[in-house]
């Protein structure tokens, strides 16, 4: 057994106890004023850098599109600003710009001089003329952007991306593999609450339709499937991890929207991290890249 599940499952100290709904609540205003269903916390910027590393382990890598050289590439919602850090250092010659609706003030990384940033909010537009960018890149807005947003951001990326250039985005579809009773009864209660908010949780495999429902051409769309848990190594771990966190951190949006009560919503969660060890529980990530048609 982990560290991890050790310290949720038997230890005083355990996050399901630990953590207070008071300041969930009051983090969470951030979220309900921008549609964000996840708060802008310390604790959060920490959760998207381990969900970066995460996602480049599995790939082997930072993107999948076939990008060539480009001269230059935007990173929409770069969050914490880690993958535009290591784009940056990869290609030194490209000048990579990072674009999102908070600033970076709580990222530690020191940027190198081909990386900029502005701050900008996507629902009213990206802030450069058609054409700008060589290779745009998002990922993880699936508590983010409504279903009925999807595709205008499609579009308005599009605008910004040249003639043969590419676009890739990530995110997954949490209808889990292999669920359990309680897997299927947590995940219907984000089910539930997201659609409150017009967040479509099985988002991930609907990225190639939306892309090519957009006018992109040579749309690839890849499955990555992720273990969840210790069953499924170093990954699996980081996955429950990741995952544990952001649920965690979703409690008040529930036990608001849904029949959750507190007590019954940390009682699920604590059972879903037994559960999906023994049903070997999967998530499936998508990353679908397309180009944008030549004139």
């Amino acid at each position: 057994m982990s560290w991890f599940k050790k310290k949720i499952l038997h230890t005083k100290d355990s996050p399901l106890k630990k953590y207070s709904n008071t300041e969930t609540l009051k983090e969470q205003q951030i979220s309900d004023q921008n549609m964000y269903m996840l708060p802008k916390d310390i604790r959060e910027v920490s959760r998207l850098d381990f969900q970066h590393y995460l996602l480049r382990q599995t790939i082997s890598g930072n993107y999948l599109a076939p990008i060539g050289q480009p001269e230059a590439i935007l990173d929409v919602a770069c969050g914490t600003g880690r993958w535009m850090l290591e784009m940056a250092q990869q290609f030194p010659r490209t000048l990579i710009t990072g674009i999102d609706l908070t600033p970076l003030s709580e990222s530690t990384i020191t940027f190198p001089k081909n990386c900029r940033f502005q701050q900008c909010d996507i629902f009213k537009g990206i802030p450069f003329p058609p054409y700008s960018f060589d290779f745009v890149h998002q990922r993880f807005l699936i508590f983010a952007l409504p279903v009925n947003r999807w595709s205008p951001v499609i579009q308005e990326i599009k605008r910004v991306t040249r003639p043969g250039g590419w676009i890739e985005l990530t995110d997954p579809d949490l209808t889990f593999n292999n669920q359990g009773p309680e897997t299927a009864k947590l995940m219907n209660w984000i089910s539930q609450a997201s659609w409150k908010r017009d967040m479509d949780i099985t988002i991930g495999g609907k990225l190639g339709f939306l892309m090519q429902s957009a006018g992109l051409v040579n749309v690839t769309v890849k499955k990555v499937p992720i273990p969840l848990g210790d069953w499924g190594g170093r990954i699996g771990s980081f996955l429950i991890k990741d995952f544990y966190g952001a649920a965690l951190t979703l409690k008040p949006l529930i036990v608001a929207a849904t029949d959750a009560t507190p007590a019954s919503y940390d009682a699920v969660l604590a059972a879903w991290v037994r559960e999906i060890e023994v049903y070997h529980t999967s998530c499936d990530f998508y990353i679908a890249y397309g180009q944008c048609p030549s004139k």
